[in-house]
């Protein structure tokens, strides 16, 4: 596995606590399991600079275009900052009485549990996840994971370039509200299955996990909508 962090994920890399699978018959253990959807929106670019989730969003399927479960909710990023409304729509004042990232840290490894993470650049959706682990305290087991982008890039002919919204257009997706965390979230659940259906099921170098449990009491969501 690469030293260095990635830009992009990559078959066999490991960042975090997703391990990146492979194409079919190049890893030892094919999953029949829900994959979970990510998607967030954050207050900046990197969160080793200081950057927080401010929306979150988690969908389970088994990769046809169904859910199974779902969550989202806007984050308290428990500071006055919330980055570029212009570009994501979320403003301080609709983070202001959402749950800290801490007090839904429960639901969301639920909802990781016995899953195979993906999320399109998946690397920038790990970051900040992992991120907001590591300062409520808590850390996730290493699980299986892919990315659409990855995916994407493998399989994907005749599309100018491989950003979600681009592939929304070209696959004839349902985008809803672009940079919301629960839409783009919903747009990859739609992709995968196209993508599947190129390339089959990625094959994975790690087994389900569980993931752990005993963040502060869990405070109802604040959807965006």
């Amino acid at each position: 596995m690469p030293n260095e962090p990635l830009r992009f994920a990559a078959p066999n890399y490991r960042e975090h606590f997703v391990h990146y699978g492979n194409f079919a018959e190049q890893a030892p253990h094919r999953l029949t399991a829900d994959y979970v959807v990510v998607d967030v929106e954050t207050s900046g670019l990197e969160p080793n600079q200081g950057a927080r989730v401010i929306e979150i969003a988690a969908i389970r399927t088994p990769g046809d275009g169904t859910v199974t479960k779902s969550m989202h909710t806007l984050i308290n990023p428990e500071g006055p900052e919330v980055g570029l409304t212009s570009l994501h729509g979320i403003s301080v004042d609709m983070v202001q009485d959402a749950p800290k990232f801490a007090e839904v840290m429960d639901q969301i490894s639920e909802m990781f549990s016995d899953a195979i993470f993906v999320a399109h650049h998946a690397l920038f959706d790990e970051r900040f996840v992992a991120n907001e682990f590591r300062l409520a305290g808590k850390s996730l087991s290493v699980m299986p994971g892919t990315c659409t982008y990855w995916m994407s890039r493998a399989v994907t002919t005749g599309s100018p370039n491989h950003k979600l919204g681009t592939l929304t257009d070209h696959y004839s997706l349902d985008g809803g509200l672009a940079h919301s965390a629960y839409s783009d979230a919903m747009v990859v659940v739609q992709l995968l299955p196209k993508l599947i259906e190129k390339m089959n099921h990625p094959a994975h170098y790690v087994p389900l996990s569980q993931q752990p449990s005993g963040g502060e009491i869990s405070r109802p969501l604040k959807p965006r909508f």
